[in-house]
């Protein structure tokens, strides 16, 4: 069986940015690959089912991986890097200048998302475990979000908006399952968020807002007698 690989090119007449880039590289099958580029200086890279780009360590089965970039200077990479996986969904959607979405997944059946739109954005979703769902969304400018977590069975999303630079993380060690998190950071402050989860169960629902900054770490650990629906409201 093989794998379906579907590349767009469309560039501005006239521009002055270098043309746009695809470098896709598989091992696997029954995967669907799409990528779409409109405007120049883009770059694609796609590793699905390889280990720093050599075609020996692991497989990549029954993917679905779609990639849009619509400005100029974008970067996309959908990666995968440690274990055989089957069945991941990743999708990055870039519209405006100078973005940079990246994806590495393994294990199976997750499901992963960046959208930016807007300039100079950074969206890192650095993943290993089953039946996740995740997701960066990005409107604006200057906005920093990152997911790095190795559980199952979570739901972790980041909504930045406003003209603030926000900079918000999820972090989910191995031991750290089915958990959902929600951050939402808008407004014009500079705002600062980090979760950290290293035990089980919650939920947590917590947002940043207004004019003045914002600066906020939580560590959830708790494995006795614990509270583990958890609302944060930092606004002005």
């Amino acid at each position: 069986m093989f794998s379906l690989i579907s590349v767009l090119f469309l560039h501005i007449p006239f521009a002055k940015a270098s043309d746009n880039s695809v470098e896709i590289r598989t091992k696997g099958s029954s995967s669907l690959i799409h990528i779409e580029q409109i405007g120049t200086g883009n770059t694609a890279r796609v590793w699905c089912g390889l280990s720093e780009g050599t075609y020996i360590t692991h497989t990549c089965g029954d993917a679905e991986i779609d990639i849009d970039q619509d400005g100029t200077g974008n970067t996309a990479r959908a990666y995968s890097q440690v274990s055989n996986h089957t069945g991941n969904e990743y999708t990055i959607d870039q519209n405006g200048h100078d973005n940079f979405g990246y994806i590495d997944a393994d294990d199976d059946n997750n499901d992963m998302d960046i959208v930016q739109d807007g300039d100079n954005n950074e969206a890192e979703i650095y993943m290993q475990g089953d039946d996740n769902v995740y997701s960066i969304e990005q409107t604006g400018d200057d906005k920093e979000g990152e997911i790095r977590a190795f559980g199952d069975n979570s739901e972790f999303s980041i909504t930045q908006t406003g003209s603030g630079e926000h900079y918000a993380k999820i972090y989910a060690s191995s031991s750290a399952d089915n958990n959902d998190a929600f951050i939402t950071q808008t407004g014009s402050g500079d705002h600062y968020m980090r979760l950290n989860f290293y035990t089980d169960d919650y939920a947590v629902t917590a947002s940043q807002s207004g004019v003045t900054d914002k600066n906020i770490t939580v560590t959830y650990d708790c494995t006795v007698n614990c509270n583990k629906t958890i609302t944060i409201d930092q606004s002005d």
